[in-house]
């Protein structure tokens, strides 16, 4: 099983509101499709975690 979190462009909001009779006082944040695995992701690079994100405190 795999999933891809995909987050929403608020342009479209209305739409699949309509479309899916969503209450208007729901925020649409993302969707995750998911289903059978077809092939394998490439590998991707990944950057450092202390270089992506700083914690002030």
């Amino acid at each position: 099983l795999g999933a891809s979190l995909q987050h929403y462009n608020p342009v479209i909001d209305d739409a699949l509101g309509e479309l899916f009779d969503i209450p208007e006082d729901w925020v649409l944040v993302a969707q995750m499709p998911f289903g059978h695995i077809l092939e394998e992701p490439e590998p991707k690079d990944k950057i450092d975690i202390r270089e992506r994100m700083k914690v002030f405190k």
